[in-house]
């Protein structure tokens, strides 16, 4: 596993998480309204569900992928091109959506809640069988690598999730400002950008 594929690879899952959506709407809610306990606890429940989705894939399509090799060079370019169309309306179109409000309840209940958010919405699996092909190869995957990859991942996620949850008052004024979502929409639509670029000429 290439260092630079990996960085690449977390460079896009920060870009994407930081995209405005109903992930961060929630985070940014639930810490704004002062329970940054039950903040922690969905952040948590959406990592265990981008773990498992990152499990899933390594253990069961890298033999499905070893029969179908032809598979790796459509997904360079579907991949691409899937990051591309996100980027362009990104950029064209930034909204936020608050699909999943913030509810109130106990840790359990948060981390459960954050872990719905992420199995319900099929542009998770999506992005990680864009994402993973081009860090690791998911036909002879060692267990090392999955660690890495989970590792990787975690901190990438974490690391987004708690810089919203810590600035949540400013979160907030930015995805309640049409100027400001437009800013951030735009900044990450270059970033998600530069990884597709990397992604097709590496």
């Amino acid at each position: 596993m290439e260092s630079t594929s990996l960085l690449t690879y977390m460079t896009t899952l920060v870009a994407l998480t930081l995209t405005p959506g109903p992930l961060v709407a929630v985070l940014a809610a639930r810490s704004a309204s002062r329970d940054r306990q039950g903040a922690c606890a969905l952040a948590i429940g959406i990592c265990a569900g981008d773990v498992l989705v990152i499990l899933a894939i390594c253990a069961g399509f890298g033999l499905w992928l070893q029969a179908h090799p032809e598979v790796f060079a459509a997904a360079k370019y579907i991949g691409v091109g899937l990051l591309l169309w996100l980027a362009l309306r990104m950029w064209t179109t930034p909204t936020v959506t608050a699909d999943h409000p913030a509810q109130t309840g106990g840790v359990i209940a948060s981390a459960l809640l954050g872990f719905t958010i992420c199995l319900s919405s099929p542009q998770t699996v999506m992005m990680y069988l864009v994402l993973l092909p081009r860090v690791a190869d998911l036909t002879l995957i060692r267990a090392q690598e999955t660690i890495l990859l989970v590792a990787a991942t975690t901190a990438a996620l974490l690391s987004v999730f708690l810089l919203v949850i810590l600035f949540a008052g400013a979160t907030q004024k930015i995805l309640n400002s049409s100027a400001g979502v437009v800013v951030w929409a735009r900044g990450m639509s270059l970033t998600i950008t530069a990884s597709a670029v990397c992604v097709l000429f590496y």
